[in-house]
């Protein structure tokens, strides 16, 4: 029997979650399980879309497994968390010494919780700007995830069911990416297609993320595995949109902000030798977490059948860089006044509208043809049509 995606994203975990709660930080076991794990990355890639057909569960899959690839090079091998051996004495005034292995189970769940803790929730590591929790009642928290998860599902299905293939393939297409050397062709019927159509697709990965983050944290909370604190809000708020350095700190999700760091900081210091604190160490630390960011998301463009040559993550993405350093150089770094964060939001938006088709239109090349691409299984707005 050959292996699917499913699989190897199962044997991956299972590789992640014993080596971290089985294998000391220094162990000489830890960069060979980092070969076995790239390689069940890598078999996820070049099969989801095989597998899954539609590229937004391809897209999930190898999203999935990508991410966890980098997060076990964060936690395993640069910052390296290991299982917490407890020590004690047998006698006041004695070298302390390790306890006996703690129970199998114990590290067996160590490993789970590290694994899928990619915020770094509860530890001194906590990711900065993770909002504070909504509510510490389980009742009211179950209710509230129950909610999103069934918004989350309606709003994707209803994404799905507006396709137009006519004008996704005269309007989302590659060629459309370009705007300022275009500008003298370009149609305000283009310009608003180019702005609801980067809206829909913010939506959809607002439900989609979300919504699944929800579904996890629900499953977990109502089999009291974990507690409504271990789950803060997934995004932070819209109104702290008003500059791209916030938007990608604090407005969107930071579920890759541990492991980008840590990355930028091995390259910045251990790599190219420079100081902390500088400003040369700054940013290039902010061009190696975008750097990083267009890889994965690269990988993840593969995964859902968009080619190498076709894939705009890395234009997007280094572009994000640059936009954000010359935002630094430009504007103050804290916009005090009302009018000032209302330039900053115009600016957010305005950048975004120019910047996202780069990543989002070669993605849409099964929308494109007609293909049924919609994330849910199940078209609860199909149903209603066909009854009435």
């Amino acid at each position: 029997m050959s292996l699917n995606p499913v699989s190897s994203i199962v044997l991956q975990t299972a590789v992640v979650v014993t080596t971290l709660g089985f294998t000391p930080a220094q162990s000489s076991l830890r960069p060979g399980a980092l070969v076995l794990v790239a390689l069940c990355t890598a078999h996820c890639i070049s099969t989801a879309l095989e597998y899954f057909v539609r590229t937004p569960w391809a897209s999930l899959a190898g999203g999935y497994s990508v991410m966890l690839l980098l997060h076990y090079v964060d936690i395993g091998l640069l910052t390296r968390w290991e299982f917490p051996v407890s020590k004690k004495s047998d006698t006041p005034g004695a070298s302390p010494r390790e306890t006996p292995t703690t129970s199998w189970a114990a590290r067996l769940g160590f490993g789970i919780w590290a694994a899928s803790n990619a915020r770094c929730i509860g530890t001194p590591e906590q990711v900065r700007h993770v909002p504070e929790a909504a509510t510490l009642d389980r009742v009211a928290f179950l209710r509230r995830s129950a909610g999103f998860i069934l918004l989350s599902y309606l709003s994707l299905d209803v994404l799905g069911s507006m396709g137009d293939p006519e004008v996704s393939s005269s309007f989302l297409v590659p060629s459309r990416v370009p705007f300022f050397r275009r500008l003298p062709g370009i149609t305000a019927e283009e310009i608003v297609v180019r702005i609801f159509s980067g809206l829909a697709a913010g939506i959809g990965l607002l439900s989609s993320q979300g919504g699944f983050y929800h579904l996890f944290a629900f499953t977990s909370i109502f089999m009291k595995w974990s507690k409504p604190e271990d789950w803060p809000p997934f995004y932070g708020s819209l109104a702290d949109a008003y500059s791209l350095r916030s938007l990608w700190s604090r407005v969107w999700h930071q579920s890759n902000s541990h492991k980008f760091r840590a990355i930028s900081r091995f390259f910045a210091r251990d790599v190219f030798g420079l100081q902390p604190g500088t400003l040369a160490e700054r940013y290039a630390k902010v061009l190696i977490v975008f750097a990083t960011s267009a890889f994965m998301h690269f990988l993840i463009d593969l995964s859902s059948g968009v080619s190498a040559a076709s894939s705009g993550a890395v234009q997007f993405f280094c572009t994000q860089a640059l936009g954000l350093m010359t935002e630094d150089f430009v504007i103050s770094a804290y916009l005090l006044y009302a009018a000032e964060r209302m330039i900053g939001f115009l600016w957010v938006g305005g950048f975004l509208v120019w910047s996202f088709p780069a990543y989002l239109y070669p993605m849409l090349y099964r929308s494109n043809l007609g293909l049924n691409d919609s994330v849910v299984p199940v078209s609860v707005v199909g149903l209603v049509r066909r009854l009435f």
